[in-house]
C-alpha cells in the first residue's frame, strides 16, 4: 500500500526506490503497472489559506501554533510594478510567500491528505500507481480483464485526486500529465486512463523527479542524457582549464560534472556495464585534463554508486525512513540467526527473495542486499550511525581495490 508516509518523508530517492521496486516486481512475477504522473500547476501559489488552516489541528499542531500560522497566512496581499508604476493593492486568499522557510512545510500539509492508497508524491508532483500479478499459465483473455481491472481501480483514484482538487481549488497541469505502462508483454494495450474526463495517452517512458524511465524499467536513455549533459560540461572546462590549478579543476569537475553523472545513482548502478561505459568515459577524460597528482584524490563512479547504495541500504534497513520503504527490506532468515550456518554472516544479514528475471535482480533492493550480506561485521556501528558506517565502508572498498 502506498501512502503519504512517502511523500511526506524527505529524500525524493527514497520515493523512487519504492516505486521501481513495486513496478519491478510486478514485471517479475509476470504483471505489469501502470503509472500516471499529475503536477500541479503553479503549486505555491494554489495553498488555500482557510483550507491549510483548518487541517492543521488534525495533525496534531497545538492551537497557539495554528494561530501563529494564520497570521502568517492572512491579510497578505499583491501589487504589480512596472517600470517604476504599481498598480493597486490586491488581498490574496492563497498562495504561501516565495523564499520563506515555512511555505514548503506548509504546502506538504496542505496536499499531505491527497497522498493516500493508490497515489504517493513528493512535493508537487504525484504519481497514481497501480499494478498486478499473474502467472505463465495466465491466458490472454484473463491478462485483458487484469489490465481493464488495474485501469479502472487507476481511474477511482485519478477521480479522488480529480474531487480533492476541486475541494481545495487546486488546479493540475494537463498538459504534465503522463501514464507509462510498465510491463515485458508484447501484447497490445489498447486501454487509456481518464483524469478530469480526458483520456491520457500511454507512452513508453515517464520522467519521475528528474529520471526518465523506459516502459522495461531500463535507465539507458536516462544514463546517455547524463552523459551528453557532462560531456558538455567536460568540454568548457577544458576550454578554460589554463586559467585553475589541477586543485581547482578537480573541486569544479566534481561539484559541476561528476554531480550530473551521479544523481540517484544507487537507483541505476545496477545498469547494464555498456550503459555504463559512456559516464566511465567520460571520467577518463577528466582525469586526464585534471593531472594525474590531483586526479589520484577522485574516487571511482564505481566505488561511489557502492557506497551510496549501502549507505541507502542502512538506511532503510534501521527504519530510518517511511515505513513502507523501511518494509521492503527483506527480514533476516531464521535459519541465519539460530544455527551455526549464521556464524560466517553480520547481524544485519538480510534474506533474498528468490527472483525470475536479470531485470529485478538488478534492481536496488536485490542487488544491495546481495551486497550487504557480504560485508564484514566489523563495518556496523553499535547503535545506528550513518556517518561512521559510510566511513568505514568506504575504508574498506578501497583497501580491497588498492594495489598490493
Amino acid at each position: 500500500m502506498i501512502s503519504s508516509a512517502i511523500g511526506n518523508g524527505g529524500w525524493y530517492g527514497d520515493l523512487l526506490v519504492y516505486a521501481t521496486h513495486l513496478w519491478g516486481e510486478a514485471l517479475d512475477k509476470y504483471g505489469e503497472a501502470l503509472a500516471v504522473s499529475l503536477d500541479i500547476s503553479k503549486a505555491f501559489d494554489r495553498v488555500w489559506h482557510d483550507g491549510l488552516i483548518a487541517k492543521l489541528p488534525a495533525y496534531g499542531i497545538p492551537t497557539s501554533l495554528c494561530t501563529w500560522i494564520s497570521d502568517f497566512l492572512r491579510e497578505r496581499s499583491i501589487r504589480v510594478v512596472v517600470d517604476g508604476c504599481s498598480s493597486d493593492l490586491l488581498t490574496i486568499n492563497a498562495g504561501v510567500p516565495q523564499g520563506s522557510v515555512l511555505s514548503a512545510t506548509l504546502f506538504l500539509l496542505h496536499i499531505n491528505d491527497l497522498l493516500k492508497p493508490g497515489i504517493f508524491g513528493y512535493a508537487d508532483d504525484s504519481t497514481v500507481a497501480e499494478r498486478y500479478f499473474s502467472s505463465a499459465r495466465t491466458s490472454q483473455t484473463e491478462v485483458n480483464d487484469l489490465r481493464e481491472a488495474m485501469v479502472n481501480r487507476a481511474n477511482l483514484t485519478l477521480q479522488a485526486a480529480s474531487d480533492w482538487g476541486d475541494a481545495n481549488l487546486v488546479r493540475f497541469n494537463a498538459s504534465k500529465t503522463q501514464a507509462c505502462l510498465f510491463t515485458a508483454k508484447k501484447s497490445p494495450f489498447n486501454l487509456a486512463p481518464t483524469f478530469r474526463n480526458v483520456p491520457v495517452p500511454v507512452t513508453n517512458h515517464l520522467e519521475l523527479l528528474g529520471i526518465d524511465l523506459s516502459s522495461k524499467l531500463n535507465f539507458g536513455n536516462y544514463i546517455e542524457s547524463r552523459a551528453k549533459t557532462a560531456s558538455k560540461k567536460l568540454g568548457i572546462l577544458s576550454k578554460v582549464r589554463h586559467y585553475f590549478t589541477p586543485d581547482q579543476l578537480l573541486r569544479l569537475y566534481t561539484a559541476q560534472v561528476r554531480s550530473c553523472m551521479e544523481y540517484c545513482c544507487h537507483l541505476w548502478d545496477g545498469s547494464a556495464r555498456y550503459q555504463l561505459e559512456a559516464l566511465e568515459s567520460i571520467d577518463r577524460r577528466a582525469r586526464k585534463l585534471i593531472g594525474m597528482f590531483a586526479s589520484r584524490r577522485l574516487q571511482s563512479l564505481e566505488h561511489r554508486g557502492l557506497v551510496a547504495s549501502l549507505c541507502v541500504f542502512y538506511r532503510l534497513h534501521f527504519g530510518e525512513c517511511a515505513q513502507e520503504l523501511h518494509e521492503l527490506i527483506p527480514p533476516a532468515p531464521f535459519h541465519y540467526r539460530t544455527t551455526r550456518r549464521g556464524r560466517g554472516f553480520h547481524p544485519y544479514v538480510v534474506d533474498i527473495p528468490p527472483v525470475r528475471t536479470s531485470r529485478f535482480a538488478s534492481s536496488f533492493v536485490i542487488r544491495t542486499a546481495k551486497e550487504w550480506n557480504s560485508l564484514p561485521a566489523s563495518l556496523f556501528p553499535d547503535t545506528y550511525n550513518l556517518g561512521i558506517f559510510k566511513a568505514r565502508v568506504n575504508r574498506h572498498y578501497l583497501s580491497l581495490r588498492a594495489p598490493p
